[in-house]
């Protein structure tokens, strides 16, 4: 099924460009005007389309005509981007180009929210109030250090500088959201004052067949962020001072057998009682930006506490993660040759997990584990002529981990032990990109970079093996790209080959529930990523994003069991991942505004669970549609359907007490949205 729907979308898509060369070639007046796109993505302003690689940027307008409400979502919009529940939002993985992480607790991705990254338990969250987000795809480690291994998630919120206000809710079959933002001028062109709140319910689509119950994995969350900016129209010096919160309170983490996964079955006589979730994220933030002739000193300093009260097949498993983070660069750009930017950062990271113990056989555990990272960075870019640009970059790193591990042995059967245990690693990250400009509108580009994800200790210990620390992981990023604008704007295309080589693989080995982490050999991953926007008319827009490539591993062994997993294909990361979307403003005169159809699609190969490739979940598409109602003067609704066909897939396999239980993603969602503004 996924080849005839990956062909057909395909040859549709070059069929729509196909006949608008023909008439864009014939009208050569015809000008799409776009606004120039800037982003951060090099921790300095850039022009979108003078970034020496893979980066794409989504709008917060564009990210809600797609319906994207949650980090989760962002995979319909950016390509080769894949989100996947391991059982709840605190244990996401992320992927990007083949790479994943099988320890959540160190994914492969970084998430960055107003430059603060976030904890790998509070990476998924609600999206609100966001001005644009940023994928960079590829170890990024020159410029952001520890787990931006294979890319980087920028989110960034709005800065008004004048008195809005908006709200928006939604009802629909399978989700209710509400929700208000606002921006005060305390003093005008100086001081403003930014709100947000959101409130999202989930009923849930499992059903208890022996309880008789349904809608057991519901979830609530609410978010909230007040912020107070200093921001002096044209001043040298302004400030950003915020601090958010969220609250969730979720039986997302449901496991079905593998069985009952068509049916949408919970068997309560088996697994057990029903899972649940309590997560709560503080997060406050400071920055602040100071400019002098050509130099810009900026300083980033946060701190984030995520409390996790999580039960689990009966047993509870709470955790704490407080961290802070500190970031101090000076960018440098006099409008000449040379542009750059140097850097010092430091994080430090607190994490405690407690388990149950199993009366008569083993007692309660407490394990915590600390962590810093220290680093010095720099970023050069040079034009070695009006064409020709040269960027070269470098980071130094230091990582230091312990752990502390107590398991009191009080049946007296030696199933008691305890550990206190250090470990450091040096590294440096290098970066080298060469830029062409061949026209106005098309720029081609090389680059080579390094990523890293840290080594440290297993955060979730089940065996004195534990004890042992793992090594970073590695990843080489060797990329070719070009980014192009046709036919006056109406057609504009990124596209980029590259081929990855990881080292030193981050693996869990051992049975479910006695697993620790070893560093086990390399993987390869190989792949062309494309990005099109086609204004096909003036009425009609097609979008697609794609990946395309192959991730193996090349030489795995299991350490443990002595398992070789040679040529098996890395878990998480499938073949192929594709989006198709189309926006048409249909002519009418009956209705005071635009009405606009929209329709989307997702199509995913086959997905791997598992280092044997013994689980997966086969090659599946989901389709979105929407009817828009924009009024020239007052609120935008819209009548949406989300999985329009109901399609039931995996996100995640896994054997426990010899059955093969199961996580499953968002069923269809139909019902209507309304935003307005003020």
């Amino acid at each position: 099924m996924f080849s005839s729907i990956s062909r057909l979308g395909s040859t549709a898509f070059l069929l729509l460009i196909g006949s608008t060369i023909v008439g864009r070639a014939q009208d050569n007046g015809s000008t799409v005007n776009l606004d120039e796109i800037t982003v951060t993505a090099n921790k300095r302003e850039q022009p979108l389309d003078k970034v020496d690689g893979g980066v794409s940027v989504a709008t917060g307008e564009e990210l809600r005509e797609r319906d994207v409400r949650t980090v989760t979502d962002l995979q319909k919009v950016f390509p080769g981007l894949v989100i996947d529940s391991r059982g709840n939002r605190a244990y996401a993985n992320f992927t990007v180009r083949g790479m994943s992480s099988p320890d959540y607790y160190n994914p492969a991705v970084q998430v960055y929210v107003d430059g603060v990254p976030q904890a790998a338990s509070a990476m998924v969250q609600e999206l609100v109030d966001v001005e644009r987000v940023e994928f960079l795809r590829g170890p990024q480690g020159t410029l952001y250090g520890r787990n931006a291994y294979a890319g980087v998630i920028n989110i960034i919120s709005r800065k008004p500088r004048e008195q809005t206000a908006a709200v928006f809710g939604t009802a629909a079959s399978g989700l209710f959201q509400v929700g208000a933002t606002a921006t005060a001028v305390l003093v005008p062109e100086t001081w403003f004052l930014d709100l947000a709140v959101k409130e999202s319910y989930t009923p849930g689509q499992i059903r208890d067949i022996d309880r008789g119950r349904d809608d057991i994995n519901w979830w609530n969350a609410f978010n909230g962020r007040v912020g107070l900016r200093y921001a002096p129209a044209g001043g040298a010096f302004d400030a950003n001072a915020w601090v958010s919160h969220e609250a969730l309170r979720s039986r997302e983490e449901t496991s079905i057998l593998d069985q009952d996964v068509r049916h949408r079955f919970y068997r309560s006589s088996v697994i057990g009682p029903y899972s649940f979730l309590d997560r709560n994220i503080t997060t406050a933030g400071l920055t602040w930006n100071y400019r002098f002739n050509a130099f810009t000193l900026s300083s980033t300093t946060a701190y984030q506490d995520v409390d996790l009260k999580r039960k689990i097949f009966g047993s509870d498993f709470p955790e704490t993660d407080r961290s802070i983070t500190q970031e101090l660069k000076l960018t440098y750009d006099d409008g000449g040759p040379l542009k750059g930017v140097a850097g010092l950062s430091y994080w430090a990271d607190w994490f405690t997990r407690d388990a149950v113990g199993y009366p008569g056989f083993y007692a309660a555990s407490r394990n915590k584990v600390d962590s810093q990272s220290a680093g010095i960075f720099g970023e050069v870019t040079y034009a070695l002529t009006e064409r020709l640009t040269l960027t070269g970059g470098v980071r130094g790193s230091y990582d230091w981990s312990s752990v502390d591990f107590v398991r009191p042995d009080v049946y007296g059967n030696g199933q008691g032990f305890d550990f206190d245990r250090s470990a450091s690693f040096r590294s440096l990250q290098p970066k080298l990109s060469l830029g062409y400009q061949m026209t106005d509108s098309i720029r081609v580009y090389a680059l080579v970079s390094e990523g890293y994800k840290p080594g440290g200790f297993n955060r979730a210990v089940s065996f004195p093996q534990d004890a042992t620390p793992y090594k970073p992981e590695t990843a080489w990023n060797f990329e070719v790209g070009a980014r192009t604008s046709l036919w006056n704007g109406w057609l504009t295309l990124s596209t980029a080959l590259y081929y990855i080589r990881s080292q030193d693989k981050q693996i869990y080995v051992g049975p479910i529930g006695l697993q620790v982490i070893r560093n086990a050999g390399e993987a390869e991953s190989l792949g062309v990523e494309v990005e099109a926007t086609l204004r096909a008319t003036e009425r009609l827009t097609l979008t697609a994003t794609g990946s395309f490539g192959r991730s193996t591993f090349s030489d795995m062994v299991d350490p443990l069991s002595g398992a070789a997993y040679d040529n098996k294909r890395v878990p998480y990361a499938p073949d192929v991942t594709a989006n198709l979307a189309a926006r048409y403003v249909l002519p009418q005169s009956f209705f005071p505004g635009q009405v606009v159809a929209t329709g989307a699609a997702r199509m995913i190969s086959r997905t791997y669970f598992n280092e044997a490739n013994t689980l997966y979940q086969p090659a599946y598409a989901t389709f979105d549609a929407g009817l828009e109602f924009v009024f020239d003067k007052g609120p935008t609704l819209k009548l949406f359907a989300d999985n329009l066909t109901d399609k039931v897939y995996r996100t995640s396999s896994f054997e426990y007490g010899g059955a093969v239980l199961s996580t499953i993603g968002q069923g269809r969602i139909v019902g209507v949205q309304m935003r307005t503004q003020f």
